[in-house]
């Protein structure tokens, strides 16, 4: 009997054995032919069964990043790192593409600071960078009631961004638009500038200032919805708005809550304030070989006379390496309100009911995009009672240096 249990025990152990080592032979040959595909299932079955090694776990982060699932190699890199203590500018130079091809520029920045000279070289990065990069857009917003005196709405944007050292970067943007509006014309300046600062790796402080100016004419009806009494000729209304976010990324699924502080000053109203609290959230598909973004968010607007709740979802298509398709559907029942990190600050007379929006964009080169933006916006007239349509189109350009 103990003869028999014997030869039992020598053989599991000789099984258990050859797993080992044919984990190891198995994805070293998969590696030598570049067979990724089947290296994959191989290491992660080594991985679930706690058989894995260096190289093991090696093979399979380049796997990963040469089948391009960035998020995987990036966070497979990030362990070799923390299980083996080692940080050599290999694994450091695949960290750094893999966060750069997943949409994670700044935690690729931030790898970047350990690079050694050759290797900062050979990838063209720099820690400060007074032009980052360059934008311009343009558009009209067409009204389907021209008729009775609500024009077309022009809009023209430029920015630029600049990189402050490895952990910040800051954007500033200057809008223009104009609108005739049944019994009254405008004009709106603005000025937004936004703060990122890589607190670590997946965490973003986000803080945004909006300023804008909107000089308001030739009016001649008392409006009651927005307005409590008559109003004057020549109005100047000034906006502030104090937008903090924070933004927490894990691998592909990313979370952010956000507050805004604003405040309307008119000349002839005095000052009112409102504030927002947001929280939006998004997540690569990997199923999709994360072709596909997913993400939705919601705001809650709360001033001393009313309260109401905005809310989106939007889709991310990568179409192919130059291509994208992005589509938006917000939902909102009101006016004043910030999107985008507080970007984009809805300030009409009229409340918005929903807006549709879809982006296409094209890279004609990885450093030059352009992009073309169509909108189809319901909105109401709450003093007349009266439903209309905006149909918008837009187009921009963006440089890189």
């Amino acid at each position: 009997m103990k003869k028999y249990l014997s030869i039992i025990m020598f053989c599991l152990s000789t099984i258990v054995f050859s797993q080992k080592t044919d984990y190891n032979s198995l994805t070293l040959d998969f590696f030598q032919k570049e067979d990724w595909s089947n290296l994959i299932p191989i290491a992660e079955e080594a991985f679930e069964k706690n058989a894995t090694s260096y190289e093991i776990d090696y093979r399979l982060a380049v796997a990963y990043y040469n089948t391009k699932n960035y998020y995987d190699s990036a966070e497979q890199f990030e362990y070799i790192i923390k299980k083996y203590q080692t940080k050599n500018e290999v694994i450091l130079e695949y960290l750094y593409y893999s966060y750069l091809f997943a949409g994670r520029h700044q935690d690729a920045l931030l790898i970047s600071q350990d690079f050694p000279f050759h290797i900062q070289k050979k990838t063209g990065v720099k820690s400060f960078q007074f032009i980052d990069f360059l934008t311009i857009e343009g558009g009209v917003k067409m009204s389907n009631k021209k008729d009775i005196g609500i024009d077309n709405l022009k809009y023209l944007n430029g920015g630029f961004g600049q990189q402050l050292g490895y952990r910040i970067k800051l954007f500033h943007a200057f809008t223009s638009l104009s609108q005739n509006y049944i019994d009254f014309d405008y004009k709106q300046r603005e000025y937004y500038g936004n703060l990122q600062i890589q607190l670590a790796k997946g965490l973003t402080l986000i803080p945004v200032f909006h300023y804008i100016n909107a000089k308001e004419n030739n009016q001649t009806a008392i409006r009651g919805g927005n307005y409590s009494n008559t109003i004057s000729l020549g109005m100047n209304i000034k906006i502030q708005l104090f937008h903090f976010a924070i933004k927490k990324q894990w691998n592909r699924f990313s979370i952010m809550p956000s507050i805004i502080y604003s405040s309307l000053k008119n000349g002839d109203l005095g000052t009112s304030t409102k504030l927002q609290y947001g929280l939006n959230m998004g997540s690569s598909i990997r199923g999709t070989h994360d072709k596909l973004w997913l993400g939705a968010g919601s705001e809650f607007i709360s001033s001393s006379t009313e309260n109401s709740f905005v809310w989106n979802a939007k889709a991310l298509y990568n179409i192919s390496p130059k291509t994208y398709l992005y589509i938006k559907y917000l939902n909102a029942n009101t006016s004043d309100f910030a999107i985008e990190n507080g970007m984009y600050y809805y300030n009409a007379t009229s409340v918005l009911v929903d807006n549709f929006n879809i982006t296409f964009g094209y890279y004609f080169t990885p450093k030059f995009s352009w992009y073309l933006n169509y909108q189809f916006e319901n909105a109401k007239d709450l003093d007349y009672n009266l439903p209309f349509t905006y149909n918008t189109i837009i187009t921009g350009i963006k440089t890189n240096f």
